[in-house]
This record gives structure tokens, C-alpha cells and sequence, in this order.
């Protein structure tokens, strides 16, 4: 009994260290809000500190999920390869194509980003020099896009219609092209509330139709918005961009990936002396024997696609992935194998899934439910991988890159903490890992909803926080502090 007694009062002792040193996420922001905490050693795994675990909207940060399950299932030097072909014969006298050209999606979602313009500098004149090697000079057949590579719904259940039709909201394409995304070139009056001009859009697309409801205004940034269903060539912008502004640019979702490609190509072939009279068809087709490979491109290996797609929380990246995930366990691209796929992989690895709802892989989806807990031992799970130094350089350093440039400065975290953030309308996540002021790593998750106040006002509560955390002792900490 009076061990009992003892072991009671060492419990009690140990959650009064934390009750007296108000150790937790402090602010009038968080007085309405669902937030959950997990904070652990990444060594041995023992907890320093948390909260209870409520599942919750995790924004970006369903980005770790995905992204390090991909570098375990895919491998760091995994490749996307996108091909280009014909079908029939080539006319030695003529240099008539009798038969079509094909281009083969293979899924990159790095194809001609503005992340690796070097990498992709040049694919399509070495495509064109391809062709013309091959004798063709005239291709009055069709040219055929095969995005078969890619099944099912290109946009996840669970994205908002204000999202879709912008740049960030682009669905996935066995044959994406150019992040997906098209340039709106405006210019506005110098007086507020004023209807402003579209100069134009980059690159041209035929048959789009924008809807202009933009007017100017003296908030200094942009809040236009692009509405329009997927595959859609009639668009509405509504929204403001600041006044006395040329050349003002906001990106809106391209309706038709591929064949915003191919023109862009067609433009091309035209400088090798090749003439293309046929349509673009753009449908889902299986491989055929008949199909002879002309010419093909590998992206950039998985180790450097992830580390934009971390930097800068690119979505189609992400979703990209998440597909791949389900090719190489489910054979199946299809979103739904897709997330089975990803909920096994974790569930074999014993990572906690309690509460775990994922019906995206990038977190743009407001139907995403996560526990910092699962978000913690995910990142512990690649602090023990062998891709570890991988994952981790993919993750923005505190006060120096990415989402992350702007946070930590002047305090000890700052080149110190790699983390992933996520942000939406009330919603603030982070969670990453770093060094201790006893040379301790420690991982962290921190997941805030519907908070009152501003982003920037949550982020400065989870970084005092995190400093307090930096500061404690693993080893005086073995018990857990349950809010």
C-alpha cells in the first residue's frame, strides 16, 4: 500500500511541474479553439508532453504522411518517365506519318514546373529532333494523349469550390503540364473599387472564357479568386487586386492540361520543319504492342521533387504521390486504393491511427481528420529510416527557407527546428523535429481549429511553446502533462 501511495504521489508531483510551469499552447486566440498537442523523444520514443489526442483538420502537414511514405514504398531515387511515340508507319519518300503521334503520361507532376525549369529545358525540341531523326516531316493524323496512367476523379472528395479553380487547387493528370496552372495578366485603375483589365492570359488557351468581376482595391495583396469546375473553358475571377498595378498576375487552374501541352509542343515542331494537320485526342488508352517509343524523359529523382513539394506545400505534387502509393501496393491509381494503400503502409508500420480520416494526400481537403500523436510517430518513424537525412532536408529550416523563413528568428530554434507547416481558414498545424538545449532531439505535432484571430497570431503561440519545450529536460519529463 504505501508504494502505492508513493507511485500516486509521483504521478501527482510530476503533472504539478507542468500545471505550475503553465507549460502548454497559451493565447486568447485558442480560448474557442480544438487544439491538440504531442511532443516526444525521438530517440526512445518516450513522451515529454501532450495533450489529449482529438482528431483534427490537419491542412498541410498531411503532406509528412504522404511524402514519407512515398520515399519508403517508391525509394529516393524513384522517377516518373513521360514517353513519346507513333503508332503505324513512316513514308521514306514522303515523310508522312501514317498513323498518329502519341504522347504517354506517365504521372510526372514535376513535367515543365516552374520548380525544374533546367531539368525540363529544352524536352520538347529534343522531342521534335526525335521525330525529325525518324524521317517524319508531316503528321496528318491525330495526336493522341494516353492518360490511362491515372484512374479515376482527378480532384480528392472534400475540396472547396473556392479552391479548385486557383493554382493550389489543380487536380492530378496522367500528363500534368506546367504545375497545371495558367497566368492572368491584369492591370488596374489607381482608384479603389474600379474595374480592372485583363491584359491576357499565359500561355494562350482557344475557348477560354473569363468572366471578369475583379475590381481594384487598397489592400496591398491579392485576393482575386478563380471559379470553374474542373475541365471547364468558362471561368469567373471575382475578388480584388491593389490598385495602380500593370502587369498584375494571378494563377488560375488550366481547364485541359495535355493539350495546353501539345500546342505548346505543335509550336515546336513547327521550327523542325515538321507539320502537324491532325486533332488532339485526349483519352484514356491502354499500351498496345503497336506503339513505338520515339523518345522519353525521367523527371528529377523523388529526393529533390519532395523538397519543393515540402518548401512550398505544393498540392499536386502531393496528390501525385499519393497515386503513385497506391500503384505500387493496390496496382491501382485510383484515389480510393490510393488511401487504403497509405492507411496500410502506416498501420503495418504500428503507427498510431486513431482517428486518421484521409481523403487527400496533400491536406487541402477540409475532410481530413489526424492526431498529432500519428503526425509525431511518423516523423520518429523517419528519424530511424534510412532515408532519413532525405525527409528531413525536404522540411523548411526554422528562419531560413520555405513556409518557415519568416518564423523562429532571433530565438534558439532558428536554424535549428525543421518542420511542416499547414495553414487554412482556422486552421494552424505544425510539426517537425528539433535539437534541445541538452542536445536531445525531440519531435513534435501541434494541430489548432477554429481559433479566433489571425494566422500569424496562432503561429507566434505555438513558437513560444516550442522554445518553452527547448528548453525542459527529457529526463526530469517522464511523465506525460495532460492538459
Amino acid at each position: 500500500m504505501k508504494q502505492y501511495i508513493l507511485i500516486i504521489c509521483g504521478c501527482l508531483l510530476s503533472t504539478s511541474i507542468f500545471a505550475q510551469s503553465g507549460l502548454g499552447l497559451k493565447g486568447n486566440a485558442l480560448r474557442n479553439a480544438n487544439y491538440s498537442v504531442y511532443v516526444i523523444d525521438a530517440d526512445n520514443g518516450h513522451v515529454i508532453y501532450e495533450t489529449p489526442q482529438v482528431s483534427l483538420v490537419p491542412a498541410s502537414v498531411m503532406k509528412v504522411v504522404t511524402t514519407a511514405a512515398a520515399l519508403e514504398i517508391l525509394g529516393a531515387d524513384f522517377k516518373f518517365n513521360t514517353q513519346i511515340g507513333i503508332t503505324g508507319t513512316i513514308n521514306s519518300e514522303t515523310g508522312i506519318l501514317e498513323g498518329n503521334l502519341v504522347l504517354r503520361g506517365g504521372c510526372d507532376p514535376s513535367f515543365y514546373s516552374e520548380h525544374f525549369q533546367d531539368h525540363y529545358k529544352g524536352t520538347f525540341e529534343a522531342w521534335a529532333a526525335a521525330l525529325s531523326k525518324a524521317g517524319i516531316k508531316s503528321i496528318p493524323g491525330n495526336c493522341i494523349v494516353d492518360l490511362s496512367q491515372i484512374e479515376g476523379q482527378s480532384i480528392p472528395g472534400g475540396w472547396v469550390w473556392e479552391d479548385i479553380g486557383n493554382y493550389y487547387g489543380a487536380g492530378v493528370s496522367a500528363f500534368t503540364y506546367s504545375d497545371n496552372y495558367y497566368k492572368i495578366r491584369f492591370t488596374s485603375p489607381t482608384e479603389p473599387g474600379k474595374q480592372v483589365i485583363i491584359d491576357g492570359t499565359e500561355p494562350v488557351i482557344d475557348s477560354l472564357k473569363l468572366i471578369n468581376k475583379v475590381v481594384s482595391s487598397t489592400v496591398n495583396h491579392d485576393l482575386a479568386f478563380i471559379y470553374g469546375a474542373p475541365g471547364s473553358f468558362s471561368q469567373l475571377v471575382e475578388g480584388t487586386i491593389p490598385k495602380g498595378r500593370t502587369d498584375f498576375i494571378v494563377k488560375a487552374t488550366i481547364p485541359d492540361p495535355p493539350k495546353i501541352a501539345v500546342n505548346e509542343f505543335v509550336k515546336i515542331l513547327k521550327y523542325y520543319n515538321i507539320t502537324f494537320s491532325g486533332r488532339i485526342i485526349v483519352a484514356n488508352l491502354l499500351p498496345t504492342k503497336e506503339f513505338k517509343m520515339l523518345a522519353e524523359k525521367s523527371s528529377p529523382p523523388l529526393r529533390d521533387l519532395i523538397v519543393p513539394l515540402n518548401h512550398e506545400s505544393i498540392n499536386l505534387f502531393a496528390e501525385h504521390l499519393l497515386r503513385e502509393i497506391g500503384r505500387a501496393r493496390k496496382k491501382s491509381s485510383s484515389l480510393d486504393s490510393s488511401l487504403v494503400a497509405l492507411n496500410d503502409f502506416w498501420r503495418e508500420k504500428n503507427v498510431f491511427l486513431n482517428g486518421f480520416y484521409a481523403t487527400d494526400g496533400s491536406g487541402l481537403s477540409r475532410s481530413n481528420g489526424i492526431c498529432p500523436r500519428t503526425l509525431a510517430e511518423v516523423i520518429r518513424y523517419m528519424h530511424l529510416s534510412p532515408n532519413r537525412d532525405v525527409f528531413f532536408n525536404s522540411l523548411p529550416l526554422a528562419g531560413q527557407t520555405g513556409t518557415l523563413t519568416s518564423s523562429f528568428k532571433g530565438t534558439k530554434l532558428e536554424n535549428n527546428l525543421r518542420a511542416k507547416t499547414g495553414s487554412m481558414t482556422r486552421v494552424k498545424s505544425m510539426t517537425g523535429i528539433f535539437t534541445n538545449q541538452t542536445g536531445k532531439k525531440v519531435i513534435f505535432a501541434v494541430i489548432t481549429n477554429n481559433f479566433d484571430g489571425t494566422q500569424s497570431s496562432v503561429s507566434h503561440i505555438i513558437e513560444d511553446f516550442l522554445s518553452e519545450i527547448y528548453s525542459l529536460d527529457p529526463a526530469t519529463s517522464k511523465k506525460t502533462g495532460v492538459n
